[in-house]
């Protein structure tokens, strides 16, 4: 399964055991309030937010490089300050002080905080709705959303696309069914995904067609990374019950030139796979910006 896919389910599953474990602090606080039959130990702590496991969870998200960090760096700040609150309603009620501006003020961040966690939770859902359930592969939204910013960032390398649509694969619905028809495109999936390169993405654009975004210096090179990838298709076996499924695939391979937006690069490579699907399948065609065609697997 697609390595963001998973991230996000992790990184929902730390977010929800961890923001649990904080109001258990919550409750030990009110124990303490009510019966002070409870040692609140490190609670009171300066750096409390460091040391309660919603603390521990959070500054491990915040040393990794990621994308949604503001997220994480808004999280980190409203957290600190429902533990700055929640010591000077302790220090209030030890102190026998006055203490309504103290929980009038606990219970601003704390709903501020609450707040921070709603809309992380949010986001990352929503990112969850842009992978596809079968394969985990990022759909169409994430490459429209991407497309810009990846041209621009790799045109000195040199970017491909390739859209490569599985043969026959009505055929393998038909015969086997199409849970075994589902079986063969997760395992499609999961074997593109080990045999790129960790700095291409594969993704799901629909049925049984697949994008993936190739880096390379030049045709040569683009040309030997899709013709590895076909032949590691073709020569692996999908098991699914009894049944030992063999595919092979037709791709359209084009470079991606610069300041072109995502639709004319799959104009180009929609016009090579249909080349490709009409000159025999299980081939690489490779089309240049003139749409001058080349089966570069002959």
């Amino acid at each position: 399964m697609n390595r963001k896919f998973k991230e996000i389910d992790a990184t929902l599953q730390g977010l929800n055991y961890s923001t649990d474990a904080h109001f258990k602090w919550l409750v030990t606080i009110l124990r303490f309030v009510s019966h002070r039959d409870v040692e609140l130990g490190e609670i009171t702590f300066s750096d409390a937010h460091d040391h309660c496991e919603f603390g521990q969870w959070l500054n491990e998200q915040l040393k990794a490089e990621r994308e949604d960090k503001h997220f994480l760096l808004e999280i980190d700040a409203k957290h600190r300050q429902v533990h700055q609150a929640c010591r000077q309603v302790v220090t209030a009620i030890e102190n026998k002080h006055s203490r309504s501006g103290a929980f009038d003020l606990f219970e601003a961040t704390l709903l501020e905080f609450t707040a921070s966690l709603s809309h992380y939770k949010q986001h990352l859902l929503q990112l969850r709705t842009s992978y596809d359930a079968l394969t985990g592969l990022p759909l169409r939204r994430i490459l429209d959303e991407s497309f810009e910013k990846r041209n621009s960032r790799v045109q000195m390398e040199g970017l491909y696309l390739l859209l490569l649509d599985i043969d026959h694969f009505k055929k393998v619905n038909d015969t086997y069914g199409h849970l075994v028809g589902d079986a063969v495109l997760r395992s499609l999936a999961l074997n593109l995904e080990e045999n790129v390169r960790r700095a291409e993405t594969v993704y799901r654009y629909g049925g049984e067609e697949f994008i993936i975004l190739l880096q390379a210096n030049n045709d040569r090179d683009a040309v030997a990374a899709a013709e590895r990838l076909r032949q590691c298709i073709s020569a692996t076996e999908t098991v699914s019950g009894e049944n030992r499924i063999r595919i092979t695939f037709t791709s359209g391979l084009t470079r991606v030139q610069s300041g072109e937006s995502l639709r004319e690069v799959l104009e180009r490579a929609d016009k090579a796979l249909y080349r490709g699907k009409h000159s025999g399948r299980n081939c690489t065609m490779l089309i240049d910006p003139h749409f001058h065609c080349l089966n570069a697997t002959r």
